[in-house]
């Protein structure tokens, strides 16, 4: 039983590990893609606000709380490339957002995008689905790979002993 459970352990976090890498290098390299062939162009904004989620309460002592909440700022807008309407909520060149510790912090990411606002954006032609605002790359990707490479250091780490 103790042999089930060590591969199962080591398949789950091995994984994740793998996956995070996966994740993280695709969207590194489409970033880049994105950001040398992107052009501008003309954008409506739709909806700008903040959505928050809060992590379930564990620990179930009184007056103990270990929630958190995190704030993530999106911006939904209309473009048009080769006369075809997209709609977008990317900020940054890359499906992976940030999430803030407060709302305000979100809200400053946020300013300068109302509803019925005219902005620039930014779209490549091969993915026009794929439109951003912000033509600036985002450091993201990255910490997914990091996060993948030690997630199997851990792993690596922990087989060793076992």
């Amino acid at each position: 039983m103790d042999t089930v459970m060590l591969v199962i352990f080591v398949l789950v976090f091995g994984g994740l590990g793998v996956m995070l890498i996966a994740v993280g290098a695709r969207e590194f390299f489409l970033q880049r893609r994105l950001m040398a062939s992107a052009v501008e162009v003309d954008a409506e904004v739709l909806s700008a606000e903040v959505r928050h989620t809060t992590s379930a309460d564990t620990d179930r002592r009184l007056l103990r709380d270990n929630s958190t909440t995190s704030y993530v700022p999106e911006v939904r807008f209309a473009y048009t490339v080769g006369g075809v309407r997209y709609e977008s909520d990317q900020l940054y060149p890359t499906v992976i957002v940030s999430g803030y510790a407060s709302r305000e912090s979100a809200l400053e990411e946020i300013r300068g995008y109302a509803p019925g606002a005219k902005v620039r954006a930014y779209a490549d032609a091969a993915t026009p689905q794929r439109g951003f605002l912000r033509f600036r790359s985002s450091a993201n990707p990255v910490w997914y790979i990091v996060a993948g490479v030690l997630t199997l250091g851990v792993l690596a780490v922990i087989s060793r002993f076992l």
